[in-house]
């Protein structure tokens, strides 16, 4: 009877799986998942910069991994005082110790996210607007140098647009009085803390949801939404009861005082739509010559506006989406920190969803709208194909940094010095994403002032007349070898290692 059922149940499911696969836009899914893998996949390891970024969520990994310190915290954000949650490099662990420690284990582990974004693009729109809509905005994800960019960005800011895509799909429910909205937002929320603060700006879009929906708020789930947010957000309460809260303080007074040069409203405003056009460019144009980057964001409001009037759009849907906009830029125009581009991908689900609505809609309409719909997005295609194919390769990151630290170990040991030391001769902030490498390889080094052999690392180029060694676009210069000797060099090597005692920016323990 058993062996029977089972039997019956294996054929339903076969039944199910062949059915699925006979699906032609399951089978066009599956396509743009593989396009997304390899482009995002496509010689991985040279466009992987490696930057100070990296080599903090190495020393951090190493933290937790070697020195078993269970860390409240990830590294210091730009805003002093302020630290990002430490979920991201939790996640890293595995990937780090399946390539025995070696950061290339974090491109994987961004992979990963970064298709998990594809099929959670497809999966919220084609559940909110249809398939063939679900299907272009997960075409449009998959090919874009602007998302393809992001995904290349291994930082705990990455998620950010795989966040806002569950957000927005968690403000429909509420919208549409699905109580499972409450715990999915709950655990979107407390997950702010662990990829960008910045996301608390949108937190007013659920209160908004809940009025325009005019649906009772149900108490039993909106405890289960804020007990999800609880317990994601346990870190950062144990590390402000333990530091008299230090984050909270650092927030507000971040809040509340200037954080840079002081600039009029009006030149506020102007640097948020200048860096949303800016941002709008990369995403629908990338590659093509330069213009006026507002008009695209003028161009995106009007068939915006055009949706709601053809009521593509729900008015209470498109209400949230106005609302989500307005934070942005009233936030970003009275802050007074120097905006960058980056704080303002919280928005890419919007433009996403006013791009490819009018696309599904024409794809619905079959005959000439049909045809109109594939030739846009084979435009889009081309346009990005070429830029993707255009962008050098920056000769200077994880590939050429953990080279020329391994030379510099060999030539080392070559030569029998128990410690070196590391000088660079750069602009600020490019003589940082080395020590991590050091790390791994066991070396002492210490600061040129110790006295021990010091080799220097050169970049760009042209900062010398000559280099003794050259790494892509990376230079070393040898020690003065004749200069040491041997009581010389033990004695500077008799303290601490200075590789792994110094403070670090950014990191603290």
């Amino acid at each position: 009877m058993v062996g029977l059922l089972f039997k019956d149940g294996s054929v339903f499911y076969m039944k199910k799986i062949i059915n699925w696969f006979s699906d032609y836009e399951n089978l066009i899914l599956i396509g743009i998942i593989l396009a997304a893998f390899l482009l995002r996949t496509y010689k991985f390891q040279e466009f992987f910069l490696y930057g100070p970024d990296n080599d903090l969520a190495g020393w951090i990994v190493k933290d937790i991994v070697v020195n078993h310190h269970w860390r409240l915290i990830g590294q210091q954000t730009s805003t002093m005082g302020v630290f990002v949650g430490p979920l991201y490099y939790y996640y890293l662990i595995p990937f780090y110790l399946l390539t025995k420690m070696d950061p290339i284990g974090s491109v994987y582990a961004i992979t990963i996210l970064a298709m998990l974004s594809v099929v959670s693009v497809y999966f919220v729109f084609s559940r909110l607007f249809g398939k063939k809509t679900g299907l272009t905005a997960s075409f449009i994800y998959s090919v874009s140098l602007f998302m393809i960019n992001n995904d290349h960005d291994v930082v705990p800011t990455m998620p950010v647009i795989l966040w806002t895509v569950w957000y927005f799909y968690g403000i429909n429910l509420l919208l549409k009085g699905d109580r499972k909205g409450y715990l999915l937002l709950g655990l979107l929320v407390g997950l702010m803390w662990h990829i960008n603060m910045a996301l608390v700006l949108v937190l007013p879009l659920i209160p908004l949801a809940l009025i325009i929906a005019r649906e009772k708020i149900n108490f039993k789930h909106l405890f289960t939404g804020a007990l999800a947010t609880l317990i994601l957000s346990i870190p950062l309460v144990i590390f402000e009861l333990r530091h008299n809260f230090s984050q909270v303080k650092a927030f507000v007074t971040s809040l509340t005082t200037s954080q840079s040069i002081v600039f009029t409203l009006a030149e506020r405003l102007g640097r948020v739509i200048e860096l949303t056009g800016r941002n709008l460019k990369q995403f629908l144009l990338p590659g093509t010559p330069d213009f006026h980057k507002t008009y695209l964001l003028l161009v995106l409001l009007i068939i915006f506006a055009v949706l709601i009037i053809k009521k593509i759009i729900a008015k209470k849907l498109a209400i949230v989406m106005s609302t989500w906009v307005l934070l942005y830029f009233v936030f970003f125009t009275l802050y007074s920190k120097v905006l960058s581009e980056y704080y303002l991908n919280g928005l890419t689900i919007i433009w996403l969803a006013i791009i490819t609505l009018p696309i599904g809609y024409l794809l619905k309409g079959g005959g000439w709208k049909k045809k109109l719909a594939l030739i846009f997005l084979g435009g889009y295609f081309a346009v990005n194909h070429i830029a993707f194919a255009s962008v050098p390769i920056n000769h200077s990151g994880y590939l050429e940094k953990k080279e020329i630290v391994a030379y510099i170990d060999q030539d080392r040991l070559a030569h029998k010095y128990p410690c070196i030391a590391i000088s660079y001769i750069t602009e600020p902030g490019y003589d940082l994403g080395y020590r991590y490498f050091f790390w791994l390889r066991r070396m002492h080094v210490n600061a040129p002032i110790s006295r021990a052999p010091v080799y220097t690392i050169v970049f760009p180029l042209n900062k010398v007349n000559k280099v003794d060694r050259q790494l892509g676009a990376l230079g070393l210069i040898f020690p003065d070898y004749k200069k040491y000797n041997i009581n010389q060099i033990a004695k500077s090597c008799s303290g601490a290692n200075s590789n792994v005692v110094d403070s670090i920016p950014g990191y603290t323990e």
